[in-house]
């Protein structure tokens, strides 16, 4: 469980965050919150937030909950401006889909040119990713045109 503590540990100081728990004390809140075997990264997993997603993780300040919870409560209170707003709309409306995003990038392979990572991995039978991976590194034949 070190690794696990020496994480978070780490991810608080990269964030900024005071972290004021010792090893043993980190070790015992989570034991004594019931969820040690069920903490973790992912849905469905439990996590240590901070009261108000404010001040230092410390025993005082701190509770145990899901993260979902984590990802609702870190946005709450928060006001997007009008323009985030509209690209979210854009988004959720299947606007930004494809070619239509505004950041695609046409893709090169031995196998043909392809106006996105996503249709091309359709007919290579590969995983977007592995496109974008392929192109980025210029492996295989494969490139971005733009």
């Amino acid at each position: 469980m070190k690794k696990e503590f020496h994480g978070q540990k780490g991810n608080a100081k990269a964030r900024g965050i005071e972290f004021l728990f010792t090893y043993e004390q980190w070790l015992n809140w989570w034991i004594t919150s019931g969820k040690l075997e069920q903490r973790g990264k992912g849905r469905g997993k439990y996590c240590m937030m901070r009261k108000g997603d404010v001040g230092p993780y410390s025993i005082e300040n701190v509770f145990c909950g899901t993260n979902e919870q984590n990802a609702i409560d870190c946005h709450q209170g928060r006001t997007r401006s009008k323009e985030t707003r509209e690209l979210m709309s854009r988004s959720h409306k299947g606007l930004f889909d494809g070619d239509k995003n505004p950041r695609a990038r046409t893709v090169v392979t031995p196998y043909g040119i392809w106006t996105t990572a996503k249709e091309a991995a359709k007919y290579l039978g590969v995983a977007p990713t592995t496109v974008e991976w392929r192109c980025k590194n210029q492996k295989s034949g494969f490139a971005y045109l733009t």
